[in-house]
């Protein structure tokens, strides 16, 4: 193994969550807790109980607003203070500033993480040692694929995106600075057959078109499905070459369940609705496709279940490809592997994007309140890692 990669996992055993947990409270390490936007006390109090467990010394409870801080004081025994207390730290009768900061919040919180950070704090999200042995036990395919990654780059995000997410430590990961699916030499170009697995709202899909690009879009859910026919209808700058199916992308024609739930909607055997799949193998027959030259999927999950029903037009066409990579641990491995399986000529590179909350996720206040604060719509998570194939 690389003396970089060696070097990850020896920072592993001593970083690791679990691990920096017991380092904090020996340590009694002054912390605060975070709540963004939600205002749900009985959790954060939650929170607080079972971390003070484990011996963590807190020092306030951090809100955004006061009608947030009045609802928490009923439940816990701390000092709740708003972001804009935050000059006060240091002050008399003032709460000892905390040096580190769980975030007990939902994605949209984690825009607050700049804040901190500026602030010379580190934020932790949740982690576990079960994901720490897993990872463990499959260090060989883990490093089989980093050596697949053609750049120092992609090595280096590829190794962040694991010390980030076994860590919890978010300064740890290392985002990329161009829009996401669209690193230079992995885009679809002018006459390029396109495939947008996971269309959400069609945003991608209108991008992909405006490249020069004819692109064949799939959504399975109902209600995206209609909110990308309104904005095909609707695009500024007239029609694009874009064709929309309502269907899911899986590896074989069926009748599934799945979960409604905007960005976050996923085939599942438990799911409330019910929606039309398709494998890509059998949709490019049917529609007689001479080629495809360029796919992008983001299916919540479903990865390689699609590769598996593309594995044809992929042996046959080698597409370059964008695959999200982060919906199952195991994505980290058996996505590349897969595919180098299929055409072993492939060549790969990794990235890891901030959540662009510019159109959706965030209401207009909580937009509002990130400006506040001198926040982006740039929303940094463990999401959004995308694997590269040419």
């Amino acid at each position: 193994m690389t003396a970089e990669f060696i070097k990850m996992i020896s920072d592993l055993h001593k970083e690791r969550f679990n691990g920096h947990i017991q380092n904090l409270a020996q340590d009694k390490t002054p912390c605060g807790i975070f709540s963004g936007f939600e205002v749900v006390p009985s959790n954060i109090a939650n929170h607080i109980q079972a971390l003070r467990g484990r011996g963590i010394n807190f020092s306030c409870v951090i809100v955004l607003a006061d009608v947030q801080a009045a609802a928490l004081r009923k439940f816990v025994d701390l000092p709740v203070i708003t972001l804009e207390d935050f000059p006060r730290f240091g002050e008399e009768n003032f709460p000892v500033k905390p040096q580190e900061i769980f975030f007990v919040t939902n994605l949209q919180g984690l825009g607050f993480v700049p804040y901190f950070t500026n602030h010379g704090m580190e934020v932790l999200t949740q982690s576990d040692d079960g994901q720490f042995f897993f990872t463990m036990t499959h260090l060989p395919e883990l490093y089989s694929v980093y050596n697949m990654l053609g750049s120092d780059e992609s090595k280096k995000v590829f190794r962040a995106s694991i010390k980030g997410r076994l860590t919890g430590k978010v300064s740890e990961y290392r985002f990329a600075p161009e829009p996401q699916y669209f690193l230079e030499g992995f885009t679809p170009t002018a006459g390029d057959i396109a495939i947008d697995g996971g269309a959400y709202d069609c945003g991608t899909s209108i991008a992909f078109a405006k490249c020069g690009a004819k692109v064949f879009a799939f959504e399975m859910d109902a209600t995206n499905y209609k909110n990308c026919v309104a904005r095909l209808n609707n695009a500024v700058g007239g029609a694009y070459d874009v064709t929309l199916e309502n269907l899911g992308l899986s590896d074989k024609e069926s009748v599934e369940n799945y979960f409604s739930g905007g960005t976050a909607s996923n085939k599942n055997p438990n799911g409330t609705f019910t929606g039309n799949f398709i494998d890509l193998d059998t949709y490019v027959a049917k529609k007689n496709l001479p080629r495809v030259d360029y796919i992008k999927l983001d299916i919540e999950g479903a990865e390689l279940e699609m590769l598996h029903g593309a594995a044809k037009t992929i042996t046959r066409c080698k597409p370059k490809m964008a695959v999200s990579a982060y919906h199952r641990w195991d994505d980290l491995w058996t996505l590349a592997t897969y595919i180098k399986s299929l055409r072993p000529d492939y060549e790969f590179e990794f990235r890891h994007y901030r959540i662009n909350c510019t159109d959706y996720m965030l209401d207009d206040e909580e937009r509002a309140i990130l400006k506040y604060f001198g926040l982006s719509w740039l929303v940094p998570t463990d999401c959004e890692m995308v694997l590269y194939c040419r």
